[in-house]
């Protein structure tokens, strides 16, 4: 993170920061993308699959819920969708199947539904079976059509029954009244052949004939009506049917395994991103020059590339020595040679020549910076010592495969042994001071005028460059004791360690030291600002390498 003043307004993110997150966090993103598309799998695999069957019936009007004979009333969908969800139902289903359950266990996966302008209703059935699915459905369909069906054909006969039953009667009544008329006109003969009055038959006889002749219309009525419900049982339409049968359902409910898989990925792979973005923006680290520059006030005059596990430690570490390889040791030649460079510069235009190469806290790289840079500088005709003045943990003898010596630094520094520089094998130009024995007071040893009688001692030698590996600035006060004697420091930034507070701090010390700070080298580099794709990242190393 660069640090800027306070007026500083947080820059929006762009595409290429996402890219850059990306590209920094890959192993993160593709963790979480490969964790989507696990957990999508496992859901996918692991859950019951279950099918669902849907058949559809169609209601009509049924004689048995009008209140008018011979009417049809429209279906109440409401209702009939209760009625279908019955037990009435379920336990026809059961029988139907022959299936051993409860009526309230076959109706638990039984939905019914419909629109409100339609009179047809939607039998959905589910189980774990698609074949059963389909013939369970089916099967609700029919006992319900039967049952409704039923009902319209028995309501139809009862009432047929109920006025055949009220024509017989009627019937009667009429032969009845016949019989009586017949009687009361007999009785009148008599009467008028007799000469008596006939007034009292007569009213008897009109009380017949009235009685006579209502029935008559009531018998008519009857049998009319009779034949409505007799034409209407011979040319009624079914109260129900069904429109479309369920088949089998060819693929389980849900989303299909492919859906659930491109799912879990594009989620697993939004997650990555969003917290590889998230980590970069949280990340105090030094990411790049800017924030480098911003935290040293000192440019960086160098930058390294990242190298594998076996390129950090030992005579692996050495990539001045090593030839071919990958285009990445490639680079990491060149960015050596770019810090040659750098260094040449500042000795020419400033007469730097002894300098100080460390780091605000161990594992950051220095020792691998300063052997490199001192082989360049060999490399390139100049006569350079490396001192390995890390007395603490020194690192270097184990580079160039030099075991400790019984004296060195340290006892020159203690008075117990005289100055003593060792050409390195196999590379001309460079000599190697190195650590000697372990001493207890290393800072009091590199604060010493002794120490800068040594750099003097090598200078007259027409030593051109003394390269100095020190402990890390923030670890212990030796870096800073030894700085006011050299011409300048040159820190190691690890872009994957290294906090941005850590370079604050490492500044404050040098300045406080009155250590002259001549740039920065970016361990471990992060790819530029500008994109994943730079044309000219790897354009010359098979010319240089």
């Amino acid at each position: 993170m660069m640090y800027q003043s306070n007026q500083y307004i947080p820059e929006a993110a762009r595409l290429e920061d996402y890219l850059q997150a990306i590209r920094l966090r890959k192993w993160l993103v593709l963790a979480l993308t490969l964790l989507g598309l696990l957990g999508a799998f496992l859901f996918a695999t692991s859950r019951q699959p279950t099918y669902t069957a849907e058949t559809t019936v169609l209601l009509r009007g049924s004689p048995s819920e009008s209140r008018i004979p011979g009417q049809d009333a429209a279906p109440n969908l409401e209702r009939e969708r209760e009625i279908l969800l019955s037990n009435e139902v379920a336990e026809r289903v059961l029988g139907a199947l022959s299936i051993d359950a409860s009526p309230e266990d076959l109706r638990t996966n039984l939905e019914v539904e419909f629109r409100p302008d339609s009179d047809v209703l939607n039998v959905n059935y589910t189980s774990s079976a698609a074949n059963s699915a389909a013939l369970t459905a089916n099967t609700f369909a029919q006992e319900y059509v039967s049952l409704r069906e039923g009902q319209a054909t028995a309501y139809l006969g009862s009432l047929a029954e109920s006025l055949t039953t009220d024509i017989e009667e009627l019937q009667t009544a009429l032969a009845d009244n016949s019989a009586r008329l017949a009687e009361l006109w007999d009785e009148r003969g008599d009467v008028v052949a007799a000469d008596g009055n006939p007034a009292d038959l007569d009213a008897a006889i009109a009380v017949e004939t009235s009685s006579a002749s209502s029935l008559t219309n009531q018998l008519r009525n009857a049998e009319a009506e009779l034949r409505s419900v007799e034409q209407k049982q011979n040319s009624r339409l079914p109260a129900a049917e069904i429109l479309r049968g369920a088949t089998a359902p060819a693929s389980p409910d849900g989303i299909g395994l492919p859906i659930l898989m491109t799912a879990g990925l594009l989620l697993g792979l939004i997650a990555g991103v969003v917290a590889a973005f998230l980590l970069e923006r949280l990340d105090t680290t030094a990411r790049d020059d800017e924030d480098v520059a911003a935290a040293l006030g000192t440019s960086v005059i160098g930058a390294v590339p990242t190298l594998g596990l076996g390129s950090r430690v030992g005579t692996g570490s050495l990539i001045m020595l090593s030839s071919g390889g990958s285009a990445r040791f490639a680079a990491a030649r060149e960015a050596f040679r770019r810090l040659r460079s750098s260094v040449q510069f500042l000795n020419s235009s400033s007469g730097v020549s002894s300098i100080i190469v460390t780091s605000s806290a161990p594992a950051e790289g220095k020792s691998l910076t300063a052997a490199n840079l001192a082989i360049a500088l060999a490399q390139n005709g100049s006569r350079v010592v490396i001192v390995s003045a890390d007395l603490r943990r020194p690192t270097l003898e184990r580079m160039f495969a030099m075991e400790a010596a019984r004296h060195g630094l340290s006892d020159y520094l203690a008075h117990a042994a005289e100055l003593n520089a060792e050409k390195v094998p196999g590379i001309d130009n460079l000599w190697l001071i190195r650590s000697g024995t372990p001493p207890d007071n290393p800072g009091e040893l590199l604060s010493s005028d002794r120490f800068e009688q040594m750099i003097k001692e090598l200078e007259r030698e027409n030593v051109e460059y003394i390269v100095i590996d020190t402990p890390p600035v923030l670890s212990t006060a030796d870096a800073l004791s030894a700085a006011r004697f050299v011409d300048g420091v040159i820190v190691v930034v690890d872009t994957e360690r290294t906090e941005t507070a850590d370079l604050l701090q490492v500044k404050t010390d040098l300045e406080r030291s009155g250590s002259k700070l001549l740039g920065a080298v970016m361990n471990r580099q992060r790819f530029e600002r500008g994109g994943l794709f730079r044309r000219d990242r790897y354009a010359y190393h098979q010319a240089t390498g």
